[in-house]
């Protein structure tokens, strides 16, 4: 008999956590508190990056028809200020817009040497220091990030323009036409980075590109085409 009260118990006991636990399944259910049902958390990655920061510009000869002139900008760094506004991807990628700008020296050398007087109509008839404004304006693509120390990828490709070429003196007389001149241009960029929190990092690039001049009024002895090389050291911030 004592065995038979035992199994009783067990019985009992084994119906009533039976239908326990269904109920108390389907009351979490409906207050919203299943595990599975609970919505994933939001990971706090940035959407939008601005950087700001500066670059040295090594550019090769241009040969430019407006002037008749050969563009020598030197084997010196040129500074220019740069910034980009860039959408994140996933896997650290961004998509976005970059300018920069820079006022830069350049020494013009004609074609052909007038060995005339110069005027005040052509203030470098034979070749003369002068300044230039130097800006660019590029889509690009940005790939690399995480923790740490990590590798970066950028490619570009938009315009650079060159604009108020003027003689390097006290006069800053205008040479040349005075409409602005847009070059076809891009550049692949390759260097480090490292994050410093979730939305600050520091990132210096290495960049190589080239530019297509006008071909306007340019001898077809001449070449159009030119290069460049930067480095870039900038500051993103998330936000």
């Amino acid at each position: 008999m004592p065995l038979l009260s035992f199994l009783r118990r067990c019985t009992t006991l084994a119906v009533v956590l039976g239908v326990a636990l269904p109920l108390q399944d389907a009351s979490a259910q409906i207050r919203g508190r299943s595990p599975t049902s609970m919505p994933p958390r939001q990971s706090g990655a940035p959407r939008w990056w601005f950087s700001g920061g500066a670059a040295g510009v090594v550019m090769g000869d241009i040969n430019d028809g407006a002037t008749q002139s050969t563009w020598t900008f030197g084997s010196d760094p040129l500074w220019q200020l740069r910034g980009s506004i860039e959408k994140a991807l996933a896997g650290g990628s961004s998509l976005g817009v970059t300018a920069g700008y820079g006022l830069v020296d350049v020494t013009l050398t004609p074609f052909l040497p007038q060995q005339l007087p110069e005027t005040p109509d052509s203030p470098c008839m034979n070749g003369c220091e002068a300044n230039v404004e130097l800006w660019t304006m590029m889509g690009q693509f940005r790939s690399g990030g995480g923790p740490g120390f990590h590798s970066v990828f950028e490619a570009q490709g938009g315009i650079t323009g060159f604009r108020n070429l003027k003689t390097r003196d006290s006069t800053a007389v205008s040479i040349g036409p005075k409409t602005q001149q847009f070059d076809l241009s891009g550049a692949l960029g390759f260097g480090f980075g490292y994050t410093l929190s979730s939305g600050f990092q520091v990132a210096l690039v290495q960049d190589f590109g080239m530019g297509w001049h006008s071909k306007t009024d340019l001898p077809s002895s001449f070449n159009r085409t030119w290069r460049i090389r930067n480095t870039r050291a900038s500051l993103r911030f998330a936000f």
